[in-house]
């Protein structure tokens, strides 16, 4: 369309209909239950940006990291078209006291030898 290819592809429904609760598309994963169109699983929920991200983090060494300050929901590694990962990703607390423990311990500290840059995604709906 307008010199532009389009792809199309079946939309599948989330919430576990093929085991795990989750799905998994490279080194992106949805961790948790059915989050319904808002992506979050309850309105008590609070996401963080992670920046300055090694290219060689996936989401579960950026879970288990995250996973020290409380309760991790979701983690995503963000990649480009071509399966290239980009250097950020977001993190989703189930609660927002858990999230700003997240910023407070986690902000300037290092992981795979970048030192993290931590906040609250302000793009998150």
């Amino acid at each position: 369309m307008h010199g532009r290819p389009i792809f199309i592809r079946e939309d599948r429904e989330q919430g576990g209909k093929r085991g795990g609760g989750g799905h998994r598309r490279g080194d992106r994963r949805e961790v948790g239950g059915d989050k319904g169109a808002s992506g979050s699983a309850n309105a008590n929920g609070c996401q963080l940006f992670v920046g300055n991200l090694s290219f060689d983090t996936d989401w579960t060494q950026l879970k288990e990291h995250f996973r020290q300050c409380g309760d991790v929901e979701r983690v995503e590694v963000i990649e480009g078209p071509g399966g290239r990962k980009k250097g950020f990703g977001t993190v989703r607390f189930a609660n927002e006291k858990d999230a700003q423990n997240a910023i407070e311990r986690l902000d300037g500290v290092e992981l795979q030898g970048r030192e993290l840059k931590v906040r609250i995604d302000g793009k998150a709906r």
